[in-house]
């Protein structure tokens, strides 16, 4: 707008065969005025397509680790009970198998979302292990293989989970989770989703956009909008309206541009959002909270395996 004002001005004190030279520029004015708001629509829509879909991936990551705990959680083993009245519940070697599964959950996803986000990736500094342990997040000896291994920072969640595909074969084996080959083919299937969502997040992230077409987005932008002033007192348009349109076609023009930038930034890797992006603190809150919600809500069960097995159900019915 001050920019409308200063051209006002020198239009106002310019000869008039100059302003004349300026005839005729409305029409090229209209014609950039077309390009620009096209190209622009589509930056927007091809921004907030890539939000949207690592929203989506995000919260599919969240449901298959959440698939994890709960296929465990069914078929842990559980104590024989030898009445009605007793209340049927894990056994506490299942438990203690489903109780450590859940920590690396937990962990794996930690590390996961550190690895593409500058929010979190502290966590994967010496200090940032030094601290999990301190948090009981990890253990000493945990810290020390993954610390010492010849991955790269940024892909220690591949151990991590390759450790709790690891303690379900094992625990498999020793009959503390039931279920034969199709639980565990399966479960293994879960898992190569798991590691397909989280590589999905990170491709999206390194191959948003061109820097070119950005940089030319902005470009048409800005002359747009400087070449406004000179449109508009050519057309012999009122003091008032054309600074007024100014401020209104630059909160337009340049706040679409500026949140198809931040659309551009999902997590926030770059200080566009002010609020509204994917936080990443509650996405991980809401996957701690489910890596423990299915083992503790069928902790206990109301009913025994022996007494489906023999029909009676009579209590039940």
């Amino acid at each position: 707008m001050a920019i409308a004002v200063l051209i006002g001005i020198v239009f106002q004190i310019m000869p008039s065969g100059i302003k004349q030279s300026f005839q005729g520029f409305d029409l090229l004015w209209r014609q950039l005025l077309t390009v620009t708001t096209f190209t622009l629509s589509f930056f927007l829509n091809v921004s907030y397509a890539l939000w949207r879909r690592c929203y989506s991936l995000s919260r599919r990551l969240q449901g298959r680790l959440n698939d994890v705990s709960m296929s465990l959680a069914a078929h842990a083993a559980r104590k024989e009970t030898s009445s009605l009245l007793e209340m049927s519940e894990f056994t506490s070697e299942s438990k203690q198998v489903l109780t450590l599964i859940s920590r690396y959950i937990r962990l794996f996803n930690l590390l996961a979302y550190s690895s593409f986000t500058k929010s979190h990736r502290p966590i994967l500094t010496p200090r940032g292990y030094r601290r999990l342990v301190e948090r009981g997040l990890i253990t000493p000896l945990e810290r020390k293989v993954l610390v010492e291994s010849s991955v790269a920072p940024t892909q220690r969640h591949n151990a991590v989970l390759l450790w709790t595909i690891k303690v379900f074969l094992i625990a498999r084996e020793a009959g503390h989770i039931k279920g034969g080959a199709g639980m565990e083919q399966q479960f293994l299937e879960t898992c190569h989703i798991i590691r397909a969502q989280y590589e999905a997040i990170t491709g999206e992230l390194q191959g948003r956009i061109p820097l070119a077409y950005a940089h030319i987005v902005q470009i048409l932008v800005d002359v747009v909008l400087w070449m406004y002033p000179l449109m508009a007192f050519a057309s012999d348009m009122s003091f008032f309206l054309v600074v007024l349109g100014s401020g209104l076609l630059t909160l337009s023009y340049q706040g679409l541009s500026d949140l198809a930038k931040r659309f551009l930034d999902p997590y926030e890797n770059e200080n566009y959002w002010q609020n509204d992006y994917l936080c990443i603190n509650t996405l991980i809150a809401e996957t701690n909270a489910g890596s423990i919600r299915w083992i503790e809500g069928f902790n206990f069960s109301p009913f025994s395996p022996h007494t489906i097995q023999f029909g009676d159900l009579s209590d039940y019915t």
